[in-house]
């Protein structure tokens, strides 16, 4: 195997791994605690995981998009943000075990299209804004990151979220 060839699965497990990161910061969450904002205009769990689906399915979208085309701009339009708002509001209200199901679904399929991508393409080009170069590879790296990021954001929430309703029961 190749060095590209042994980066595909390579990428798949960091997938999964960001993926295992998340499902260890929400574990034991209950619909009440996923519903609760640990602070004005912050995201509820449940936000964020609509979010986190979301975000897979859009950044992958953009990782193909950079073996279809010629240096192409993957930063978000003000169309894609507003289909970004759009996923989280509509589906945060969504049970949490259905949200647990599509941050599921949205990481096989990551894991799936990345499994689809031709070896030789990890190191096309596109960019994100002026002067900011990123692969395909980099793509699917910054996402893996992206999610753990979020999983850091879950138990701070979780955390303050739990520090708010101890006060409370004082």
């Amino acid at each position: 195997m190749t060095m590209n060839q042994e980066q595909i699965p390579m990428l798949q497990q960091m997938l999964r791994s960001a993926h295992q990161v998340v499902v260890d910061a929400i574990d034991g969450v209950g619909e009440e605690e996923a519903r609760r904002a640990p602070a004005p205009d912050e995201w509820t769990v449940a936000q964020l995981l609509a979010h986190i689906a979301e975000i897979q399915h859009f950044w992958m979208e953009k990782a193909v998009l950079i073996t279809k085309e010629d240096d192409p701009n993957i930063t978000r339009s003000d169309v894609e943000n507003d289909r970004r708002a759009t996923a989280v509001s509509d589906h945060a209200g969504d049970p949490l075990d259905d949200l647990i199901r599509e941050l599921a679904a949205a990481n096989e399929s990551a894991i799936a299209t990345t499994g689809e991508i031709a070896p030789g393409d990890l190191g096309a080009l596109g960019h994100r804004g002026e002067n900011n170069p990123i692969t395909v590879e980099g793509v699917i790296h910054f996402l893996a990151s992206h999610l753990e990021e979020h999983a850091r954001q879950i138990r701070e929430s979780r955390r303050l979220i739990g520090e708010a309703h101890s006060q409370d029961d004082r």
